[in-house]
């Protein structure tokens, strides 16, 4: 807490004095506020988006139409989050948080209107949560293993965190990776 109010400070989530318009490769998670379940369902590992899922997984697609120094290699649209890797290219200086920020704000325009033209279910005040979860891919191994875990997301679904449903952290995984950079 800070001393001057009674509110919260929040956890700084970027490395401090890391230049996050670096080219390289960068692991991103974003999770829909209040982990709801807005995208579609996983069913016995398989996931099937429904079209507010490929809505969103077509915002994502966007980033490098967007962005010319911007590839996305690997992703996976979750029932409530998503994972991706995006490689910045030093064609152009773009900083990941303006990445970021268009694709959650675009993103989120795209899910209003399909509440308003096809009902679909309402969320509370934001569609995302206000940060998203990066890290900085350091090598080779630590990418493949991070692009394994993308592709596995959907048949890990009923152990991962991210679902609802589902009360065990990622804190291990997250050691698996840190070891590996």
């Amino acid at each position: 807490m800070n001393a001057q109010n009674s509110f919260p400070q929040r956890k700084r989530m970027r490395l401090e004095n890391f230049d996050y318009s670096t080219p390289g490769n960068y692991f991103i998670t974003v999770i829909v506020q209040g982990r709801l379940n807005l995208f579609g369902d996983v069913i016995d590992g398989k996931l099937l988006l429904n079209q507010a899922g490929k809505t969103i997984e077509n915002a994502l697609l966007q980033i490098t139409k967007w962005y010319q120094g911007v590839i996305l290699t690997h992703y996976v649209v979750m029932p409530n989050h998503i994972h991706a890797i995006l490689t910045i290219t030093n064609e152009e200086k773009i900083f990941l948080a303006e990445i970021m920020r268009k694709f959650k704000s675009y993103s989120t325009h795209q899910y209003i209107e399909g509440i308003r033209k096809e009902g679909w279910m309402n969320f509370n005040k934001r569609l995302w949560q206000h940060n998203y979860y990066e890290h900085i891919i350091r090598n080779q191994r630590a990418y493949d293993f991070i692009a394994c875990y993308i592709e596995n997301n959907p048949m890990k679904w009923n152990k991962d965190a991210i679902n609802p449903l589902h009360d065990e952290d990622k804190e291990e995984i997250m050691k698996q990776i840190l070891q590996l950079t």
